[in-house]
């Protein structure tokens, strides 16, 4: 086999050994400012040798609108912010990475308490696309965002509106008709505590290179909190983890949720 043949025969199978996906996208509005926004997913079909930490990348536009609505003015500012893909999985300091992001992003020209109802409309989105894939199957993650800010915004109101169009329904919400703030808090609900107090430490070997939540190294012969499943945590970091989700963070693995 000639060199090139051997290199297009690698790439191929490079190729089919990951998946790119879509992701169906919805908009947030407050005062007339809307945020748009939707989701690209590469996911590896095989699993690794190792723990590789996914990529996480956010794209954002911010265009200013004209008095007109049907058209976007010549200002148009783009952002690319890659961030550790860690942040996410961790409430608080995702809280505190989204809220810094559009401050950088849109500060000067949306007024805070609008800013922060974006902020909370991308990361429901997030956890939503998120909450779909378990980390081992994850190459990449990005999100594509528009914020559209209106020459003239309205005066803020306080409140956030959801428009979800009939492809994101279905994709996250199964095709409900009634898409309102009560499906979003129907979304990832912590584990019993009872679940919690049964799992059990075990002592990490060789083969358990990192927590892959918080991606830091394991001490061999340390402890270590393990799900049902058989995957081990950092015990505190698993502990966290599951004040906010019943699922193990790599398979998906369901422990009995609290009532």
């Amino acid at each position: 086999m000639d060199p090139a043949t051997s290199a297009n025969s690698r790439r191929v199978n490079v190729d089919a050994s990951i998946s790119s996906r879509e992701i169906p996208g919805w908009a947030a509005d407050t005062a007339g400012v809307t945020l748009r926004i939707n989701a690209r997913v590469v996911a590896r079909l095989l699993q690794p040798h190792q723990d590789i930490e996914p990529q996480f990348i956010s794209y954002f536009c911010r265009q200013m609108l004209s008095s007109s609505s049907d058209h976007v003015t010549a200002e148009c500012a783009h952002f690319t912010i890659p961030q550790p893909y860690c942040h996410i999985s961790h409430r608080s300091t995702w809280e505190e990475q989204t809220e810094q992001t559009f401050f950088y992003v849109a500060a000067n020209h949306v007024s805070p308490t609008d800013l922060d109802l974006l902020a909370q409309a991308f990361r429901r989105y997030t956890y939503t696309v998120f909450d779909r894939f378990p980390i081992t199957e994850l190459v990449s993650m990005e999100f594509f965002s528009i914020i559209e800010i209106p020459v003239t915004p309205s005066a803020s109101t306080g409140r956030l509106r959801y428009l979800i169009p009939r492809e994101a329904n279905e994709y996250f919400f199964g095709g409900d008709q009634d898409i309102n703030f009560v499906q979003f808090n129907k979304g990832p609900r912590p584990a019993s505590t009872a679940a919690v107090v049964g799992l059990q430490i075990v002592t990490t070997t060789a083969e358990d290179t990192s927590c892959s939540i918080c991606l830091d190294d394991f001490k061999v012969m340390t402890q270590a909190l393990a799900m049902p499943c058989g995957h081990s945590f950092h015990e505190g970091c698993l502990k966290e983890w599951l004040k906010r989700r019943n699922s193990c963070p790599l398979c998906r693995f369901p422990l009995p949720t609290a009532e």
